[in-house]
């Protein structure tokens, strides 16, 4: 009986096959798209599929429900560095590998953040608004410089460094981090940095971005007493999870003018809901985007490859790569 892959991926399934098929001798297999099956049916694929590639969009949830048939299944690879969506204890129970595309979007995030900062400083959004409503506005948009600045790291694991690598050429005053283990003296020095307490970093930054992951204890790291501590004249760059932020305490930070602006492209709820704190705002400095700091279109290039090559592996019997479960 030929191997069959389950992709809840919103792609084609001839599609899904040839990028698989990218790997020289594999056995053949079939391809079956879930994305627009229902859960029931969903459950009874999972019970038949030696692998699932996970869906990067999110809308289907891998829960210990649909995973109550499984019997031999040899892999979950899952599309994006995320995989919040998937029981990960649930599929180690049942001594599912769980794999991940780590570092592929590094670049893509790296390059948006420091993008932002820039927006925030430079007061871009203001800019092109006041031109497209018809005014010449040019001591009123008061943009700032990043150079003298400092800008402070919040994780600092292959995003957070690859951010202060970028930073490292605008002639900042000084480029701090916070992580919950240090750095050696080496790494700092490679990446130009200082290690500071979470609290000292948020008093001491001028632009301050988040790269740490998404656990029990980051959830609503930054909160109101956080946000208080801030600079009247400091921004906040949320690219990492949603959850790391309470957004109530954000948004009110931001009605009152206690910080001077925030860019955030992930939410605690994604799509996000029209009552979200975060969209009532209206002249504040807030951009919003909708999750896309990771998927420039090298990089979901690079997820996409990543996936299937490592599908391709197990196919071929070989153990898989990336796996965040110990099995």
């Amino acid at each position: 009986m030929k191997p069959m892959v389950l992709s809840l991926a919103p792609l084609p399934a001839e599609l899904v096959k040839a990028l698989i098929m990218q790997t020289p001798d594999l056995p053949d297999f079939d391809v079956v798209s879930g994305n627009e099956m229902s859960r029931e049916d969903l459950a009874q694929a999972f019970s038949r599929a030696d692998v699932v590639m996970g869906d990067y969009t999110f809308k289907h949830r891998v829960s210990s429900d649909i995973l109550t048939g499984v019997k031999a299944m040899k892999l979950i690879q899952q599309p994006s560095v995320g995989y919040q969506h998937i029981d990960v204890d649930a599929c180690t129970a049942r001594r599912i590998p769980v794999a991940n595309t780590p570092g592929a979007n590094t670049i893509s995030v790296a390059e948006h953040t420091i993008a932002w900062g820039l927006s925030l400083l430079r007061n871009m959004y203001m800019a092109q608004q006041s031109m497209r409503e018809g005014r010449w506005e040019q001591m009123e948009i008061k943009p700032a410089e990043l150079a003298g600045k400092t800008w402070g790291i919040i994780g600092f694991g292959q995003i957070g460094r690859a951010v202060a690598l970028r930073l490292k050429c605008f002639g900042l005053a000084r480029i701090l981090y916070s992580d919950i283990v240090r750095a050696s003296d080496e790494v700092e020095e490679e990446y130009g940095v200082q290690f500071t307490t979470l609290k000292g970093l948020l008093g001491l930054s001028d632009v301050i971005s988040l790269h740490a992951p998404l656990t029990d204890s980051t959830v609503n790291m930054i909160g109101s007493d956080e946000l208080k501590a801030l600079k009247p004249t400091a921004y906040l760059i949320n690219v990492a999870r949603g959850e790391l932020v309470d957004e109530n305490a954000l948004a009110q930070a931001l009605l009152e003018g206690r910080i001077a602006g925030a860019a955030v492209d992930v939410f605690s709820e994604e799509p996000v809901p029209p009552d979200n704190p975060l969209l009532r705002l209206s002249g504040q400095k807030v951009l919003l985007s909708p999750h896309v700091a990771g998927v420039s279109n090298e990089a979901a290039g690079r997820i996409i490859n990543m996936a299937t090559n490592n599908i391709a592996r197990v196919l071929q019997g070989m153990e898989p790569l990336y796996v965040v479960n110990k099995i």
